[in-house]
């Protein structure tokens, strides 16, 4: 049965982003890896994940609310690191997750919590 690693896009250093980076940064990052989300890590060497910052979190928190995501700090609109799937989880327990946090990829991290990839609808 295939897991989570089996099916995720490694990650790709550029994808990352910092919660004190601004939101222009992550979509900028999301449209170059054309993922629907950008993993938020404490910092780039050790890629601990603390949230995740998604298509939908830019449309609804920023553009909907007439923010300049270029003066809009990933940390006030991103949610939380549970927004995230384990290497080993199941595909079910993917599907799970995307449709409970409404996204169409979420970041995969590693049993240490540092990111390793991200994981779409299109990958499962």
């Amino acid at each position: 049965m295939s897991c989570c690693g089996d099916k995720m896009e490694a990650l790709n250093p550029e994808s990352c982003c910092t919660p004190r980076e601004t939101v222009q940064k992550a979509s900028l990052a999301m449209r170059k890896t054309g993922c629907g989300c950008a993993p938020v890590v404490k910092d780039k060497e050790s890629r601990t994940v603390v949230g995740v910052v998604t298509e939908r979190d830019v449309c609804h928190k920023v553009v909907a609310d007439d923010h300049r995501a270029s003066e809009t700090a990933v940390e006030g609109i991103m949610s939380p690191a549970s927004a995230c799937c384990g290497k080993d989880d199941s595909l079910d327990e993917v599907r799970r997750k995307l449709h409970e946090h409404k996204a169409t990829s979420l970041p995969v991290v590693d049993k240490a919590g540092s990111c390793c990839g991200t994981i779409s609808v299109h990958h499962c």
